[in-house]
C-alpha cells in the first residue's frame, strides 16, 4: 500500500510540488513508495539492551507504546489524548491511521535523564510514532531512534513539548536510521518564564527532514535549537521551520550546521515572524555548511518578517570547504591529510554536541556513533 492510497487521506497536507520547486526537495515520491503499513509484534527488547545506559532512566517506544521500569511509575504519568492539528500539514498525516497521541507527562525532578529509544523494525514499512511530552520540572531527555537492519521504511514522528512556567528542559535527539526516511514533526509549546534547548544530531538516513512549528506565545519564553548534518552519498536532510513571536520578551535561536560530501544534499529553510505585540524579542538563524565534494549542495533560505522596532534580530548562512590553514598545520605534524579532515570534521561535530549540558548524554551519543560507524 501507499502512503497516497490510505483512505479518506486528504492529499493537501501532503507537499505540493510548488513549494518543493521552490525548496529545491522534493519528497513526494516516498509517499508513492510500496509500503507495508502492519506492526511487527512481540519485538524482544532484550536484544535492545546495548542502548541501555546505566546513568539513565531507559524507556522504550515500540508500535506507538512506551515500556518502562515501575520505578518511573511516581515520576511519568502516560495517557492517550485526542490529536492535534498543527500549520504544518505534514504534522497531521499520523491521525488518518490513529486519532490518538500518546502524552507522557514528567511530575517529579528526575534524579537521571531520560533516555526515550524508538525501535523500528522491519523492511519495506511505515512506522508512524506520535509523543507528546509535558514536563513540569527541569529535565533532560535524550531521543534514540535507532535500527539494525531494516530498510526503505519510512517513519512519520511527531513529537509535542510542552514546558510549563519557570521549567527548563533539555532535549537531545541522535538519529541513526539507515536505509530509511524519517520525517519529524515538531510542535512547541512554552508557558511564561520557560526555556527549551533542541539539539538534534542527524546521522545516515537516506532522508530526514525535521519540521519545526513554534509559537512563543507566553513572555520571556526561549526557545534554542542547535543541529548538526552530517551527509554522504545521495543522502538528503532538510530543517524546516515556522517560529512565530507573539509576546514580549521571546526568544529564538535556530543554528544548523552541515557537512555534506559525495552527492548529499541538504535544506535549511527557517522562517521567523516578530509581531507588533513582541517587542523587545530575539530572533536569530544561522546556517553554516562544509561542502566536502563538488557535487554536495544546500539550498539555505533563512528568513525573518519583523513588524516591531524594539527586537534583536540576525539571520545568515554561510558555504565553503574545510580550512585549508587547518589542514595545512596537521599535515605539518605528520597527520595524513584524511585523518586531518576527519579530526576538523570531528571538532565541527563535537562544537554542536557540547550544547548539551548534561555530560552523561554527550558520552552515550559518543558511544552510539561509534556503535553506528558515524
Amino acid at each position: 500500500m501507499k502512503v497516497v492510497e490510505i483512505k479518506n487521506l486528504n492529499h493537501d497536507i501532503l507537499p505540493t510540488k510548488k513549494v518543493e520547486e521552490f525548496r529545491h526537495f522534493n519528497i513526494y515520491p516516498i509517499f508513492e513508495k510500496e509500503l507495508d503499513f502492519s506492526i511487527e509484534e512481540n519485538i524482544d527488547l532484550n536484544q535492545y539492551a546495548y542502548l541501555k545506559d546505566e546513568h539513565f532512566y531507559n524507556i522504550f517506544l515500540i508500535n506507538n507504546e512506551l515500556v518502562f521500569e515501575n520505578e518511573l511509575n511516581n515520576f511519568l504519568n502516560v495517557e492517550y489524548i485526542e490529536f492535534e492539528d498543527s500549520v504544518n500539514s505534514l504534522y497531521n498525516l499520523n491521525s488518518y491511521l490513529n486519532n490518538k497521541s500518546l502524552s507522557l507527562t514528567i511530575n517529579k525532578r528526575l534524579d537521571k535523564p531520560l533516555n526515550i529509544i524508538s525501535i523500528f523494525k522491519g523492511d519495506d514499512k511505515f512506522f508512524t510514532n506520535s509523543l507528546n511530552i509535558t514536563i513540569k520540572e527541569d529535565v533532560d531527555i535524550l531521543e534514540t531512534f535507532h535500527n539494525e537492519s531494516s530498510k526503505n521504511f519510512l517513519v512519520s514522528a511527531n513529537r509535542k513539548y510542552t514546558v510549563l512556567e519557570a521549567v527548563k528542559a533539555n532535549i537531545a535527539k541522535i538519529q541513526t536510521l539507515q536505509e530509511g526516511q524519517v520525517i519529524t514533526n515538531y510542535k512547541t509549546c512554552l508557558q511564561k518564564d520557560s526555556k527549551l534547548n533542541l539539539v538534534n544530531l542527524e546521522y545516515k538516513a537516506n532522508l530526514s527532514l525535521n519540521i519545526f512549528d513554534s509559537k512563543l506565545e507566553n513572555q520571556n519564553s526561549i526557545l534554542n535549537i542547535d543541529g548538526i548534518v552530517k551527509n554522504k552519498g545521495e543522502q538528503r536532510s532538510g530543517n524546516i521551520a515556522f517560529i512565530e513571536h507573539l509576546a514580549k520578551n521571546t526568544t529564538s535561536d535556530i543554528k544548523i550546521k552541515h557537512l555534506l560530501d559525495e552527492k548529499a544534499h541538504c535544506l535549511f529553510d527557517i522562517s521567523s515572524t516578530v509581531q507588533n505585540s513582541a517587542t523587545y524579542s530575539k530572533a536569530f538563524q544561522n546556517s553554516q555548511t562544509i561542502i566536502l565534494s563538488d557535487d554536495a549542495k544546500i539550498n539555505a533560505n533563512p528568513r525573518l518578517q519583523i513588524y516591531v522596532d524594539e527586537l534583536e534580530a540576525a539571520h545568515g548562512a554561510s558555504c565553503g570547504t574545510l580550512n585549508e590553514d587547518e589542514l595545512y598545520y596537521l599535515c605539518s605534524r605528520g597527520i595524513s591529510k584524511q585523518k586531518a579532515k576527519e579530526m576538523i570534521i570531528d571538532s565541527i561535530e563535537l562544537k554542536v554536541i557540547k550544547q548539551i549540558e548534561l555530560k552523561a548524554i554527550r558520552r552515550y551519543i559518543k558511544n552510539l556513533k561509534r556503535l553506528s560507524h558515524v
